[in-house]
């Protein structure tokens, strides 16, 4: 049993993903942006615009709207999108949507109409601005990489996801990746059914300076000087175990662990078995804690001596 995977990219995607981003008020502390990148984004928004958006949640409203940006037909400029998604009737609505979902809100007009306008001025206000060079990095990202060659669909998209398992389970016929960079170095994952949407942090790091490790090299060290985190790799260095299996064998409450794992995921360190948009499972990501100590020798400039 297996699926389809497809790798894709269009300027729409993270249109969205950075709205969605920025309505995740809980992450604010974790995105690699920072926190002060929604301070200057709010600064940057008319009173009336930020007050819609703070009564914004991610619902199902949120989630139809990923679906809408995937049956697009060919829409490649945010404005063709914008466009597309203001003319569709009522019927083609629901036409477009119902092969992958049977639950609708009561009020399908006035969702795409609020959807639209939220992005629109979105669009205007925050997005057309964004670095062309971070947009140009995501398309990159769907070219095919060498080191993927070969691998089955299951294999890349754990590679290009940095350890997320997405297990060929009955149903699942299509899986998509889109690169994304503003919710990095989180993952957003929307089941419909046969089809399974995944926006993956693309790893795009920001400028530093010349002696300053990779964000990537730097979260996964710190991830590493937590003991609860070690007995975590310990734990699942035999067999995957769910989440309250892990929480059972630290004996800590559920959110410390989920901070831990979320740490240790992030890092490459751990696989996240994926079924839906659930994840089942952790297993230990043994290629990934077997490149720890060349990076960090590579940081270094320390070149490695073979002793015959």
């Amino acid at each position: 049993m297996s699926y389809q995977l497809e790798i894709s990219f269009r300027p729409v995607n993270e249109l969205i993903n950075s709205l969605h981003t920025f309505l995740c008020k809980s992450w604010y502390k974790r995105i690699d942006l920072g926190p002060t990148w929604p301070q200057e984004v709010q600064a940057s928004l008319s009173p009336r615009f930020a007050e819609q958006l703070d009564r914004t949640g991610i619902d199902l409203e949120w989630k139809l709207l990923h679906l809408l940006d995937y049956v697009s037909p060919g829409k490649d400029s945010v404005e063709d999108f914008l466009a597309w998604l203001e003319g569709l009737s009522l019927g083609e609505l629901y036409e477009v949507l119902s092969p992958y979902v049977q639950t609708f809100p009561e009020d399908m007009k006035a969702v795409r109409d609020r959807l639209h306008d939220m992005l629109f001025e979105w669009n205007y206000a925050y997005f057309k601005n964004v670095d062309q060079k971070i947009i140009a990095a995501l398309h990159a990202e769907t070219q095919e990489k060498p080191e993927l060659k070969g691998l089955s669909p299951f294999e890349k998209a754990a590679k290009l996801t940095n350890g997320f398992c997405f297990e060929p389970v009955k149903g699942l016929e299509k899986l998509v990746l889109v690169p994304q960079f503003h919710f990095q170095p989180g993952n957003i994952i929307y089941s419909f059914g046969s089809l399974t949407i995944c926006y993956y942090a693309a790893r795009l790091e920001p400028l530093s300076a010349e002696d300053e490790p990779s964000l990537q090299l730097y979260r996964l060290l710190r991830s590493l000087s937590e003991k609860s985190r070690l007995r975590i790799l310990h734990f699942l260095r035999n067999e995957p175990h769910s989440f309250i299996e892990v929480v059972r064998h630290l004996g800590i409450s559920k959110g410390i662990t989920h901070d831990h794992i979320f740490n240790l995921r992030c890092a490459g360190l751990l696989n996240a078995h994926v079924v839906g948009e659930t994840v089942s499972a952790y297993s230990l990501r043994l290629d990934r804690i077997r490149q720890v100590e060349q990076e960090l020798l590579d940081y270094l400039g320390v070149q490695t001596t073979i002793i015959s």
